[in-house]
């Protein structure tokens, strides 16, 4: 037992703490408290860790009080070494709330980087104002992250090229007459991927782009397909033949949407030539940042993230307990880093390559390859097994990842005034990305249901997965997406469904009502302000908002469009819409029909003036009456 819990249990100090009616208690945390502290505003607690092995004393020695337990937070920063994970143990019930919350006028923020420190001005080096540290960690293989921070923001890795894009020459050459055929179509890739793995490991590219860099095994390469995205390291670089092999696949081999796919290399020395830019070598361990003119890295706050996850609340699926009423309110979560080594096409890559080619490497930097929308790609603040438990006003900024996730039975909860901006992934997901859920043996009960996304900006997402999506529903049902903005993504605005064509699913009975939707598909093509998949009888599209919609310059793929029905969609109810300038047009059907849909009073005067993807402009939209 903790010095808090004896002091908690022993002393009864918390019944001194009460501050509200009904018997409810008050525990504060101040960054510059102590955890051996009774959890008074005289002698606060200083970490949500603290506080939360408080309330289990408490639930354990009498059960919780009357009214429930407020976490109440001073304003501050808080450094995460681990995420906070709330289990059924720590929650509350509906009359006995457990909330972690900001003190009035006051916003908290838990962080989960580490600072760096120590920089000095490098000497007798090329580039002017050029400065390294060295992280021992790093060097030792104990960390290493691909975001950096200064000041609150987000600084750009070092990339090829500075602005813009690369585009690929083709597949590699060895592949070059199979590829002719679009390798055959979607059918003809099933057979690939087990009979020649390594047509997903490279691509030829124009002559000089990418070189034999003495440090290319740092580098890390982003390929834009269609509607998806891969991250990749190299392998090696034939230089010759102007062809660059990697260690990883991609979701589709280069060729299949286009010989001339975008990509951009980062992370090599080469590239580090942009006042701002920064780059982490694996091997030595220094981190090098090239200061703006005036800048002096050793008076900045420079923070690299160091843990996955902020805040989880898990629930136990074998035992059937939830997690239920908690809240979260007023925090400000930051600096998350995001899961690499995660191939969809190949979940146990690299077994695949080597049953074919035994010389391939068995360890390798590792990339990351996802189907669309990115559902993999991490979570800031995760729910699994959650029940009645909200998220209200806080920000999730500055991650790597997406903003939130609920994951398998969570149901009744509610994210609601939130600020999700500036983060990897996208902003709220739902749901679980397995397209088959009868043959998979996942029964209706594990299906999300019942949750409120509700009254938030979610804004500059996709910046590390630019196939990420404002808000992602997928085998769920009777949601609500109300009166959100959503805005500068890089693919869809809301993405529903995850089953390509009419089979039974557990997608349905959703409400997405009064969102603002606008300047979305910022990088990709193929996708919509609001995009669905498969059969979704019930679901209701009702007094959305979406305007400035188009597709991105040099993306390949089909158009882009306001709403766009894809594959097996049927079922939705579309009603008092208005929808105006897009880049292609109101609506748009695959493999589905206008009349599967019931549509009501939309206005649909869309123009065809330009858009531009930088230009993201508020305007007011319908809301709900």
């Amino acid at each position: 037992m903790t010095d808090v819990v004896r002091q908690v249990v022993a002393a009864g100090v918390l019944t001194s703490a009460c501050c509200l009616a009904m018997g409810q208690r008050v525990l504060h945390v101040a960054a510059a408290g102590d955890d051996a502290n009774p959890g008074t505003r005289e002698r606060p607690l200083a970490t949500l860790t603290g506080a939360r092995d408080a309330i289990r004393a408490m639930s354990r020695s009498g059960g919780l009080p009357d009214g429930g337990v407020r976490v109440r937070l001073a304003g501050g920063l808080y450094r995460l070494a681990e995420p906070l994970i709330l289990t059924p143990a720590d929650g509350g019930t509906k009359t006995r709330p457990i909330v972690y919350e900001a003190a009035a006028g006051q916003r908290p923020i838990l962080s989960g980087g580490r600072p760096v420190t120590g920089w000095k001005r490098a000497r007798r080096e090329a580039l002017a104002n050029l400065w390294t540290v060295e992280l021992p960690d790093v060097k030792a293989g104990r960390w290493y992250f691909r975001q950096l921070f200064a000041d609150g923001r987000r600084l750009r890795r070092a990339r090829l090229p500075n602005d813009g894009h690369f585009k690929t020459a083709g597949p590699l050459s060895k592949f070059a007459e199979r590829a002719r055929g679009r390798w055959g179509g979607y059918r003809g890739t099933r057979n690939l991927r087990r009979e020649h793995p390594d047509a997903y490991c490279g691509f030829a590219y124009r002559r000089g782009d990418i070189k034999d860099w003495s440090d290319g095994s740092n580098a890390e390469i982003l390929t834009f397909h269609s509607w998806e995205c891969s991250w990749q390291t190299i392998r090696a670089v034939d230089e010759a033949n102007s062809e660059v092999h990697l260690n990883t696949p991609c979701r589709y081999p280069i060729g299949f949407f286009s010989n001339h796919c975008r990509y951009r290399v980062e992370n090599v020395r080469a590239a580090l030539d942009a006042p701002g830019e920064w780059m982490l070598d694996r091997k030595t361990g220094v981190l090098s940042y090239l200061a703006r003119a005036g800048q002096d890295p050793s008076k900045m706050s420079f923070v690299a993230p160091a843990i996955e996850r902020l805040i989880v609340l898990a629930g136990e699926a074998k035992s059937k307990r939830f997690i239920e009423h908690v809240t979260l309110r007023g925090l400000s979560l930051r600096h998350a880093q995001y899961p690499m080594g995660i191939y969809d096409v190949a979940p146990d890559w690299p077994k695949p390559a080597l049953a074919v080619l035994p010389d391939w490497p068995e360890t390798f930097p590792p990339g990351y390859t996802d189907a669309q929308a990115a559902p993999r790609c991490g979570q800031a603040v995760e729910l699994r097994d959650a029940r009645h438990c909200t998220l209200d006003r806080c920000e999730i900024t500055l991650v790597g990842s997406s903003g939130v996730k609920l994951f398998e039975r969570c149901s009744h909860n509610r994210i609601v005034g939130c600020h999700i901006h500036d983060v990897g992934g996208g902003g709220v997901l739902i749901g679980m990305p397995v397209r088959a859920t009868g043959p998979r043996g996942i029964p209706p009960t594990d299906a999300p249901s019942h949750n409120v996304v509700e009254d938030n900006r979610l804004e500059r997402l996709s910046l590390v997965h630019p196939s990420a999506v404002g808000v992602w529903v997928a085998q769920s049902h009777h949601n609500r997406l109300s009166n959100n903005e959503i805005s500068d993504v890089g693919y869809a605005g809301v993405h529903l469904g995850w089953t390509w064509g009419r089979s039974e699913n557990y997608t349905g009975d959703n409400l997405i009502e009064y969102n603002h939707i606008h300047h979305v598909m910022r990088d990709l093509a193929d996708a919509a302000g609001i995009y669905s998949l498969g059969v979704q009888d019930g679901t209701v599209y009702r007094g959305n908002y979406i305007h400035d919609i188009a597709r991105a310059a040099g993306a390949v793929g089909a158009p882009v469009d306001g709403l766009f029905f894809d594959q097996g969609s049927k079922g939705i109810r579309v009603e008092r819409n208005v929808i105006r300038t897009c880049g292609h047009a109101a609506y748009r059907f695959n493999q589905c029909r206008k009349e599967d849909m019931a549509w009501s009073d939309n206005d649909f005067a869309v123009d065809d003036r330009p858009v531009r993807h930088g230009d993201v402009v508020r305007r007011a939209g319908p809301r709900k009456r």
